[in-house]
């Protein structure tokens, strides 16, 4: 007994019960042939790792080694029983490596994404649309089962319907047993003699759906609504999986999103800027609301009526509708109106452009 099993599993001393069981798990799993293949000394440190836990997870083994007392380890994993039984005690029947392979009964249908596009006024109000997609559903000739009808699946002959096998092979461990899918029946744990022709014994098909859905009030693109159950069928009377739906929506023409808000731009002449105005906005649940332009607008400026903006997705109220002011200047001036433009130049004492040729100042 020249090893030191301490060190063999790479913990201290004083380590407890828990930290040796997680140093064994880990020391096995990079340590195991399977995990080493081509490595001619991978079993000898498997073995010497798995005697190093037999010895140290039981505590009266372990006193006996910290004492120098010599272990007989002969009759510790001698034989197959003993060795399966080690690790099933500190992996479980899920095996060294995972979950063992186990019968394949009902299997949850797969989710489906599907986009659809909505305009703004649907997106600030809800509404209901229609969504159509492909996706597998129940075979209407087989009901599901897979096999052709007037016939019935059968359990398997070579796993009996357990879905799994047990496969033993020979190391210099001794005999060691795994479990691994039946191939035969792919780990259904039945076989299909005569499939249905319409599925091939898939029990599903790809069918055409559609679906109404409700947009709530107040979504933004990009939103996903979630219909449980609408998504693909399950495989062996599996439940359906869930139908996502992600919602696009569309530009507005007079309208952009920030938020809870809605952004309009409203162009005006730089008079009516300057000597301030009233202009009519647009609302998008209708009709118009008739605004202020305060005289000395700048562009740019900002006004704002509230609770005209887009619903409070989940929430109530709504947001308000925010107007930017953009100040056009003209560009095609008549004779009359570069005249006045001149004078107001003059009698704010500003140096502008000469006059476009054949322009003629009237006198007083």
């Amino acid at each position: 007994m020249s090893d030191d099993y301490y060190g063999v599993l790479g913990v201290p001393r004083d380590a407890d019960a828990d930290e040796i069981k997680r140093a064994f798990r880990r020391v096995a799993r990079e340590s195991h042939p399977d995990a080493n293949p081509g490595d001619p000394q991978a079993e000898a440190r498997f073995r010497r790792a798995a005697e190093a836990y037999e010895v140290l997870s039981d505590p009266a083994r372990r006193r006996r080694y910290d004492r120098g007392d010599t272990i007989e380890l002969g009759d510790i994993l001698g034989g197959f029983g003993g060795f399966e039984d080690l690790l099933r005690g500190v992996f479980g029947d899920g095996g060294l490596f995972g979950a063992s392979p186990s019968r394949q009964g009902p299997q949850r249908g797969s989710d489906v994404l599907v986009v659809a596009t909505v305009d703004l006024t649907a997106a600030v109000f809800g509404t209901e649309t229609d969504v159509e997609f492909s996706a597998d559903g129940t075979c209407d000739l087989c009901g599901g089962s897979g096999a052709q009808p007037g016939t019935y699946p059968e359990t398997c002959p070579t796993c009996r319907g357990a879905g799994t096998v047990r496969v033993a092979r020979r190391s210099m461990l001794g005999s060691m047993m795994s479990v691994t899918t039946c191939s035969t029946c792919r780990g259904a744990g039945r076989v299909i003699p005569d499939p249905c022709e319409r599925c091939w014994g898939n029990g599903v098909v790809e069918t055409a759906r559609s679906v109404n859905i409700e947009v709530p009030p107040g979504v933004t693109g990009g939103t996903r609504l979630r219909l449980t159950g609408r998504g693909a069928a399950g495989l062996r009377g599996g439940p359906a999986g869930d139908l996502y739906v992600e919602l696009v929506v569309s530009p507005h023409p007079d309208y952009v999103r920030d938020g809870d808000d809605l952004v309009h731009r409203l162009a005006i002449d730089m008079v009516e800027a300057a000597l301030g105005a009233e202009a009519k906005v647009p609302l998008i649940d209708g009709g118009e609301e008739l605004v202020t332009i305060p005289a000395g607008t700048q562009p740019g400026a900002v006004l704002r009526i509230g609770g005209k903006g887009a619903s409070r997705l989940g929430r109530r109220g709504r947001g308000d509708l925010i107007i930017r002011v953009d100040v056009g200047v003209p560009t095609d001036l008549s004779e009359e109106e570069e005249e006045a433009l001149r004078a107001y130049a003059e009698a704010r004492g500003r140096h502008v452009s000469p006059p476009r040729r054949g322009f003629r100042r009237r006198r007083s």
